[in-house]
């Protein structure tokens, strides 16, 4: 009875299998004195355990012994991979979204300066006056996306989400390895929407406004539009800039004030509605769009995960 008390669980079924049919005492000492303590064995220990039982009266108790604690350790993974679930969601929205329109609004201002600088530049004049007269509204936005690289963005985009999903799948590697001892082995890949924005109508009378060169009228107009309650989010709880939502890279916000007493060069506020009105589009259409793709990915992966440990178990 001491040498079967020292033994490990496994060790003290075997020794119980072997030994038997030589001590016949044995059925009655292992059945009161060391089968009850499985119950506190973890389920891989158990899942031993039985196997070693087999043909012996507690084999089937044994075997119940396992499948509870296998249903037990299958529903403590399956709370953690959920859990799992929702802080990878919430590390993309809350900071791998951030990240990329952090970036996205950098590029932006520079894509944005470098057309403004090309269309006010040499042939300013010239061009003014088409627009003045209604054909360079058009000649500016072909001009603008002559410029303006879309794949450029998209691939800009694409590239942190994949980078994302690839962390992800690598951490879910280890999961499964830890758990079961082999690879999950899956590799999750997102399908992109198409990526189309462009210049709004109001944006665009704004250009012709800064085109006319009537500096009062391009102030009345971006304080009509831009800087109102809805947009500035006085609804909660009050925010001063024009960038609260939108954007996120300017060292130097466009503040209510700023606008209202015209201290803001009419080139620079052309250029900011511009990239507010594009860096808007992105985050609220494409942005959201990509988003609901990644959760659905991490939703069905995750769920894939548990599937493979289960089946493995």
């Amino acid at each position: 009875m001491e040498k079967l008390a020292k033994l490990s669980p496994s060790e003290g079924a075997k020794f119980f299998k072997e030994e038997r049919k030589n001590y016949p005492f044995l059925d009655q000492l292992y059945g009161d004195s060391i089968f009850p303590a499985l119950q506190y064995c973890d389920y891989y220990e158990l899942k031993t355990v039985y196997v070693l039982l087999k043909d012996t009266p507690y084999y089937e108790d044994a075997f119940e012994l396992c499948q509870n604690a296998r249903d037990e350790y299958l529903q403590a993974i399956s709370e953690e991979i959920t859990h799992n679930i929702e802080y990878e969601k919430k590390i993309f929205k809350e900071s791998i979204i951030p990240a990329i329109e952090l970036e996205i609004d950098s590029i932006l201002e520079k894509d944005i300066k470098e057309t403004m600088s090309e269309y006010a530049g040499g042939l300013l004049n010239y061009k003014k006056l088409i627009f003045l007269f209604g054909r360079g509204r058009d000649d500016f936005k072909q001009m603008f996306w002559d410029k303006f690289d879309i794949d450029k963005y998209q691939k800009h985009i694409s590239r942190h989400i994949q980078s994302y999903l690839d962390t992800i799948s690598k951490r879910q590697d280890a999961y499964c390895i830890e758990v079961t001892g082999s690879t999950f082995g899956e590799r999750m890949s997102m399908d992109y929407p198409e990526l189309k924005i462009g210049l709004s109508k109001s944006t665009l009378k704004h250009i012709q406004e800064y085109t006319k060169n009537q500096s009062d009228e391009i102030w009345t107009d971006i304080v009509k539009d831009w800087v109102t309650p809805a947009i500035l989010g006085y609804a909660s709880g009050g925010l001063s800039t024009i960038y609260d939502i939108g954007t996120f890279a300017y060292d130097i916000k466009v503040s209510l004030d700023d606008i209202k007493d015209k201290t803001i060069d009419p080139d620079e506020m052309v250029g900011y509605v511009c990239c507010h009105d594009l860096s808007y589009q992105i985050d609220n259409y494409f942005l959201n769009i990509c988003l609901e793709r990644v959760n659905a990915l991490l939703e069905d992966s995750n769920k894939k995960l548990t599937t493979k440990i289960a089946q493995s178990l």
